[in-house]
């Protein structure tokens, strides 16, 4: 008997974000059955921040609990990723979950230092690590 609870998504590539001067991407995968890995490359702006929550959204109605955000392929965060990560880890606490970064560039790092936002959030070097302990 087939189960109605939702299962974890396959690796998914979700569409190209922006125009033709935008290559954003997002994949996703789950690592465990409640970690979901969700990898944006490109940028993160006002463009681009609604199909990466709605991303983050999907992986979470498929059983994810957790979220690794591997931020290593992103070139620019914006005021909108930003605003975006806040909201994010709102929500993963709301669930009792976590929200961690994985791989954060220089670009996205200076962004979150300047902001003041590296208080809220671990860091490690990429998705395996930042998932050690996640269950």
């Amino acid at each position: 008997m087939a189960s109605d609870a939702p299962q974890p998504s396959p690796d998914t590539t979700g569409p190209d974000t922006g125009g033709p001067d935008d290559p954003t991407t997002i994949t996703s995968r789950f690592l465990t059955p409640t970690v979901a890995v969700v990898s944006p490359a490109g940028d993160v702006d006002t463009a681009t921040a609604g199909p990466l929550r709605e991303t983050i959204g999907e992986q979470v109605t498929a059983g994810a609990v957790h979220v690794v955000l591997d931020l290593s392929g992103v070139e620019f965060m914006g005021s909108a990723g930003l605003a975006l990560l806040i909201a994010e880890r709102e929500a993963a606490i709301a669930r009792e979950g976590e929200l961690r970064l994985a791989g954060v560039p220089r670009t996205a790092g200076r962004a979150l230092s300047l902001t003041g936002l590296t208080e809220l959030f671990d860091t490690y070097p990429d998705a395996d690590a930042a998932a050690a302990d996640l269950r």
